[in-house]
């Protein structure tokens, strides 16, 4: 219970209920414990019976605390029970929210096809992947342009040099990008 539910039980104000937990805390180390985690998190502490009752011992003497813990025990079973049964329905209302919401997304993923690749991806997949096997990058590249260079006739290095632009933007400009990929797939597989 909470100071605020052992408050309404006995019918006294919360602040007065929570003096009472505090001055039993000091007695009783579950007690104080919980009361840190109260000051640390700022959650209400949820106290057992045990605690519950001698937080009200405290404050209303022996035959009050009695009293609570008797009538606790008679109203736990279905107390407990009637808790359990609303978690259930809580939760079956949750899983059947949420079974709705799985079918549209499993729905929506099977309509989205995978996006193409681009050409100039695709030939720079071709041309990494290789590289990585031999681990010498621009020695890759570098065969690639002088393929291109002795295949179709356009040296795309030394023109990105004097345009200043990448070789791939001047094979891309001219066209030949389709059959550079070619060339790589030819040479690097």
């Amino acid at each position: 219970m909470t100071t605020k539910e052992i408050a309404e039980a006995t019918g006294k104000p919360e602040r007065t209920v929570q003096r009472w937990a505090k001055t039993t805390g000091v007695k009783m180390a579950s007690i104080g414990v919980k009361l840190a985690s109260v000051q640390r998190s700022g959650k209400p502490a949820d106290y057992d019976l045990e605690e519950t009752c001698e937080i009200i011992e405290h404050g209303m003497g022996k035959n009050a605390a009695s009293l609570f813990r008797e009538n606790a025990k008679k109203a736990a079973p279905a107390d407990r029970l009637d808790r359990l049964e609303g978690m259930i329905m809580e939760l079956t209302k949750a899983v059947a929210g949420l079974i709705p919401a799985m079918a549209i997304v499993k729905t929506s993923q099977q309509l989205l096809p995978a996006p193409p690749i681009a050409s100039r991806d695709e030939l720079r997949r071709i041309v990494n992947k290789a590289a990585n096997e031999s681990g010498d990058y621009s020695g890759t590249w570098n065969r690639l342009y002088q393929e291109v260079y002795y295949r179709l006739h356009i040296n795309a290095k030394t023109r990105a040099e004097n345009s200043g632009i990448q070789a791939l933007d001047i094979i891309e400009d001219q066209g030949l990008l389709a059959e550079t990929i070619a060339i790589a797939r030819e040479i690097f597989n």
